[in-house]
């Protein structure tokens, strides 16, 4: 497990770091909330949650129950990356620090509390998930481990997703509430999936999961032959630019995506497996994809286009670059409210309708 996060945690300091500017057991079988836990906050090292929490009453935001045959009080028996473990059978109250946050709304759950900050905005949730989390507190940071054991216990959960990120503090999350931890490290970032299946099941809502992963991947079909039609044998790279990083994406992020989701034709040189890679901008010579998505933290694009090396790129040169400014669309890419939102965008831009 050891060797595994720090894999991810890895490649986490890659995509989110360089991102941000080169950025028990006992109570797991009940669904009371008991003693507080003995330390105020903690992130992954003990460190004080850098996450505040939204306007608002700490006790208000009711959660939107999922359509269920559990009545309030009632327990249901799942499995997760710990063993097995009660959980409410009709959860009211949700804080989620897992990094699953838009799988339990797309199961019809409005979590009370979430760790899902911005990575290009700390401090705040996406852009994009405003509008749905109106009413829910940040209260930490599922990406580097950090949760404000306060706030949670303050929002008064009947149940708190989780994640390996905070191993360190499960026997605290215990004494706030039953715990659910997911089978999955959330540094893996393409694992939403498998989220989304694992919630469904352990909250009786596996139907609302599978359509909404069919309805996804219909969505993608129709939209990658439609790009398909247009571009012909073109072949596609994702490149991502921060201030002095230069990546290429292909398992994670947009580059998941195109070519698993959409089935476009990577570019010769794009890794066929892992995340990606950081190169350099003459390196985009080896790979010289038809079409391009350029995903770019604001003043880079001058840079690239300033650049003989770029400007001789046979995507620039044949007009096929396509921009997704990362202030609106990095988040997007990693998580499946978003994925399915960004479909739209990258249609309108590789196939516009005519």
């Amino acid at each position: 497990m050891e060797k595994k996060r720090s894999k991810y945690i890895g490649i986490a300091a890659l995509i989110l770091l360089t991102a941000l500017g080169a950025a028990g057991c006992a109570n797991r079988e009940s669904g009371e909330s008991s003693a507080a836990p003995s330390q105020s906050s903690a992130g992954a090292g003990g460190q004080t949650a850098e996450g505040q929490a939204t306007e608002g009453p700490a006790a208000s935001g009711q959660a939107s129950p999922a359509e269920s045959s559990g009545q309030p009080g009632e327990l249901r028996r799942v499995k997760d990356m710990k063993g097995e473990t009660e959980i409410p059978a009709a959860p009211q109250r949700i804080v989620d620090i897992s990094g699953a946050t838009e799988e339990l709304l797309l199961l019809g759950f409005k979590p009370v509390g979430t760790a899902n900050q911005d990575s290009l905005k700390p401090g705040g949730t996406p852009a994009y998930l405003q509008e749905e989390l109106t009413e829910t507190q940040l209260v930490g940071n599922y990406a580097s481990g950090e949760a404000n054991l306060e706030q949670i216990t303050a929002l008064k959960p009947d149940l708190i997703v989780s994640s390996a990120m905070f191993d360190n503090v499960y026997e605290q999350l215990t004494r706030i509430a039953p715990v659910f931890v997911i089978e999955d490290d959330p540094l893996s970032f393409a694992g939403w999936r498998g989220r989304l299946v694992q919630l469904g099941a352990a909250l009786g809502q596996e139907e609302k999961a599978a359509q909404w992963q069919k309805a996804y991947d219909e969505k993608a079909k129709a939209i990658g032959e439609r790009i398909r039609t247009e571009a012909g044998e073109d072949s596609f790279a994702v490149v991502v630019a921060f201030p002095n990083n230069l990546s290429v994406f292909s398992g994670t992020g947009l580059g998941d995506m195109l070519y698993a989701d959409l089935e476009l034709p990577r570019a010769p040189g794009v890794p066929a497996e892992g995340w990606g890679e950081t190169i350099s901008l003459e390196g985009l010579t080896n790979i010289d994809a038809d079409r391009i998505f350029l995903q770019y933290m604001a003043g880079t694009e001058e840079e690239l286009e300033g650049s003989v090396v770029w400007q001789n790129l046979k995507a620039v040169r044949g007009g096929h670059v396509y921009k997704l400014p990362n202030e609106e669309y990095y988040d997007m890419s990693f998580s499946p409210i978003g994925k399915e939102r960004l479909l739209d965008a990258i249609a309108d831009l590789a196939a516009p309708a005519s």
